[in-house]
């Protein structure tokens, strides 16, 4: 048992969705066609491999299919197939864009859109591709140690049904598709627990387009840099921190990799003002400051250590854990889960709206990004397991469009542990 200070280390497994197609290029759905990768998809393919050259998983598994076993070439030729982690088969879908088939079959297009429990195109019923690819993944789970690592190289649909399979019923339909070569990140806790860590992170390849469904406003948000509070192990809400130096590092690493943008917001905190006037100094911009992007509030919690919030309010931090984010804990003065993601979706939102359809970053916080992730994917009971807090300067991305709020990506950025 791998184990660090006490704790056992989840087993991680990374997904990456195979490199580009000809028909992905086209905007074709190729289901369980076997085609191959095009060259854009060949270079990607190089570029993922620079990006995950210093990994050392334990296992590589990818699908059988030709598209997925180029991709997984990237971390050499040592990797297992398994058929049961290919694509869903769309039958009379084949071959056609989403344009056709909403035009030609619009009830199955809606209904799949609903992510309902239909046959696309007369193929595989979604809920036994679910059952599939979860038993597929959970046959990697089990191979593994705790702590292992391993890689799995799919399919669009798979990470899609696997991602929102972890995150809960009914939040497929608040997820953008992976871009190809995206990674996306699962941790398994030793009692089973899953959560997400990261989502359709496709740093490498300069792009998180998908050719599938249409995206509207794109609001990225960013984690400020190394603060001393986080230096010290201190919940640091509202409570102003300054940046270390190693923090102002990291932005300067991070703002290399922003996307070009209309305006640049920040919370008021100076650990995110002084984060995004680094990425404004790249982008030629001054940040504006909002008020509604401030950390989430800890209450009598604020500035104290994890030890000490469990030693005094050991009741109360349980029933934080365990994730009623309606619920504030008996005594806890500071803001609820829920709560604090209305915040951030009321701000994002109004943002969008003064932004008038132009893309836009925002600097705010661990708790607060991660709080506005749950209120878009509709996730009410989520704890601290659902989704990993963003890391320091990683990148969250949503798609404000006029039919609601969707997840495109959630803490991506350049590095990747090991």
């Amino acid at each position: 048992m791998v184990a660090r200070g006490g704790v056992v280390i989840p087993k991680t497994i990374t997904l990456i969705r195979h490199a580009e197609t000809d028909a992905n290029a086209s905007g074709i759905w190729q289901g369980t066609s076997d085609v191959h990768l095009s060259e854009t998809g060949r270079r990607q393919v190089r570029l993922l491999a620079d990006r995950v050259g210093s990994l050392r998983p334990d296992l590589v598994v990818s699908s059988d299919m030709a598209r997925t076993n180029s991709t997984a070439e990237a971390f050499g030729d040592g990797f297992d197939r398994d058929a049961g982690f290919r694509e869903f088969a769309i039958g009379r879908w084949e071959g056609m864009t989403s344009a056709q088939i909403a035009e030609t079959y619009p009830e199955e297009w809606r209904a799949f859109l609903a992510w309902e429990d239909v046959a696309p195109g007369g193929g595989e019923k979604l809920s036994d591709f679910a059952v599939r690819v979860r038993e597929s993944f959970d046959r990697v789970v089990d191979r593994l140690d705790d702590g292992g690592h391993a890689v799995v190289v799919a399919h669009g649909g798979v990470i899609w049904s696997l991602v929102s399979q972890v995150l809960g019923e009914g939040t497929a339909t608040k997820l953008l598709p992976s871009a190809n070569t995206a990674i996306s990140r699962i941790e398994v806790d030793d009692d089973g627990q899953r959560r997400l860590v990261t989502f359709n992170d496709a740093t490498h390849s300069g792009t998180s387009k998908t050719r599938f469904i249409p995206t509207g406003q794109v609001a990225t948000l960013v984690r400020h840099g190394q603060s001393e509070g986080n230096l010290t192990g201190r919940w640091h809400g509202v409570t102003d921190s300054a940046l270390t130096d190693l923090g102002r590092e990291q932005a300067s690493a991070a703002a290399a990799h922003v996307p070009p943008v209309g305006r640049l917001y920040s919370s008021p905190l100076v650990r995110a003002y002084d984060t995004a006037s680094i990425i404004g100094e790249r982008l030629g911009s001054q940040p504006v400051v909002d008020e509604g992007l401030i950390e989430m509030s800890f209450g009598d919690w604020e500035d104290l250590s994890t030890s000490e919030i469990m030693d005094r309010f050991a009741d109360e931090i349980a029933t934080y854990d365990a994730g009623d984010g309606d619920d504030r804990p008996r005594g806890f003065t500071g803001e609820s889960l829920n709560g604090v993601g209305t915040r951030m979706f009321d701000t994002v939102t109004r943002i969008a709206d003064q932004s008038d359809g132009s893309p836009f970053v925002a600097v705010s916080h661990g708790a607060a990004i991660r709080a506005f992730a749950l209120k878009v994917l509709d996730i009410k009971k989520a704890g601290r397991g659902k989704i990993a807090l963003a890391r320091n300067t990683a990148m969250s991305s949503f798609s404000v469009a006029s039919d609601g709020v969707y997840l495109a990506s959630y803490n991506t950025g350049p590095h990747l542990e090991s």
